[in-house]
């Protein structure tokens, strides 16, 4: 049976493994993102009393996406953080009057995560419902909405899989 999908050939492959060999870690991906996350979350409570975020599902890795389909890499999707309390009059969440500061932090924390690039036009802008999206060229995907902030970590290799660094320095001296 044919299938559309096809493999990534090796050229293609040993490329991208160069490529994930350069980044961070899976887990420290996701644990800097998680953080970013969490101080986006507590930046957005600072300003809007009683506000309150409560995170949904636990995270779990999963394949990436061509051309790392054939390596080792994986990406973490963060829950999506939802919130509790804040705009009453549309439903909760970050109210407009405080949007753009809450945007600006998200795309300060996104760029500390390389992810420095954001949609031209916001998915969804108008009162009491909006969105933006920041993110990078390593993969990593920062995401703000009126009422939850998520994000991925884009195709990383885990810890166990990372090529390791010797810091044994070669000598041409005997032994004795």
């Amino acid at each position: 049976m044919d299938s559309e999908y096809q493999k990534t050939n090796s050229t293609d492959t040993a490329q991208a493994n160069k490529d994930l060999a350069s980044r961070p870690s899976l887990e420290e991906s996701a644990t800097d993102l998680k953080q970013a996350v969490e101080q986006l979350a507590a930046y957005a409570s600072s300003l809007v009393p009683g506000m309150t975020w409560q995170p949904d599902t636990a995270s779990s890795p999963y394949a990436c996406d061509a051309p790392y389909d054939q390596t080792n890499g994986r990406q973490i999707h963060i829950p999506a953080y939802t919130t509790q309390g804040g705009d009453s009059a549309h439903g909760g969440g970050i109210p407009d009057d405080v949007w753009p500061q809450v945007r600006d932090k998200a795309r300060e924390l996104a760029a500390g995560l390389g992810a420095t690039e954001n949609d031209p036009f916001p998915f969804n802008e108008k009162v009491g419902d909006r969105q933006a999206r920041f993110y990078g060229p390593n993969g990593t995907v920062l995401w703000l909405a009126t009422r939850a902030i998520s994000g991925d970590t884009g195709c990383r290799l885990p810890a166990a899989d990372k090529p390791s660094v010797s810091t044994v320095v070669p000598t041409t001296e005997q032994p004795k």
